[in-house]
C-alpha cells in the first residue's frame, strides 16, 4: 500500500506524517508526501521546528532531503491521499483536476494557522513556535497510528 500527505510547503507537516509512518517500518507500506505550494520555496528544504521534531523524535533516518511539488501524476499513482486540511483537496480538485478515488482529510493546522501570542521577545516567540508545533505533531502522530490500526497495519 502507498500512503501519500499533502500539504502546503512540504517542509513541515506533509514531510513530518511522512517520516513517522516510514519510522513504524511496516512491511508492504510505501509512504512519500509533496506540497501543493513547494515550487513555491518559502521555508528552505525543510522549517527549523520539523528538523527540531524529527531529531527529538529519532525521525531524521525518515525524512526526505527536500520538498516535492504536488502534481495530478504523483496522487495518481497511490493507494491513499491525505489532505494535511480541507484547502489542499480544494486546491488539488481544481487545480490539477484531480479526484481521488481513495483519501482522507486530517485537518492538521499549519503554524501559522496557531494563535500565538507573539511579542518583541524573540527567545519567547520561538518557545510559543515549538509549542504550537510539537502540539501538531501530536496530532500527526495520533492520526498516523489511528490510520495504521484501522488499516490493520500495525506492527505486532
Amino acid at each position: 500500500m502507498h500512503i501519500h500527505f499533502v500539504c502546503t510547503g512540504n517542509t513541515f507537516r506533509s514531510r513530518l506524517a511522512e517520516a513517522y509512518l516510514k519510522s513504524k517500518k511496516v512491511d508492504g507500506l510505501i509512504v512519500s508526501s509533496s506540497g501543493v505550494e513547494a515550487d513555491q520555496n518559502n521555508n528552505g528544504c525543510i522549517t527549523w521546528y520539523a528538523q527540531r521534531i524529527a531529531k527529538n523524535s529519532d525521525l531524521i533516518p525518515f525524512i526526505t532531503e527536500s520538498w516535492r511539488q504536488t502534481t495530478k501524476e504523483l496522487l495518481e499513482d497511490v493507494d491513499l491521499v491525505i489532505f494535511m486540511r480541507k484547502d489542499h483537496l480544494k486546491k488539488c480538485k481544481s487545480d490539477l483536476n484531480f479526484s481521488p478515488e481513495s483519501y482522507k482529510v486530517w485537518e492538521i493546522p499549519d503554524l501559522c494557522d496557531a494563535e500565538l501570542i507573539l511579542d518583541g521577545d524573540r527567545f519567547q516567540n520561538d518557545v510559543e513556535r515549538i509549542k504550537a508545533t510539537e502540539k501538531i505533531f501530536r496530532a500527526i502522530k495520533q492520526k498516523g497510528d489511528e490510520l495504521l490500526k484501522d488499516l490493520d497495519l500495525v506492527r505486532p
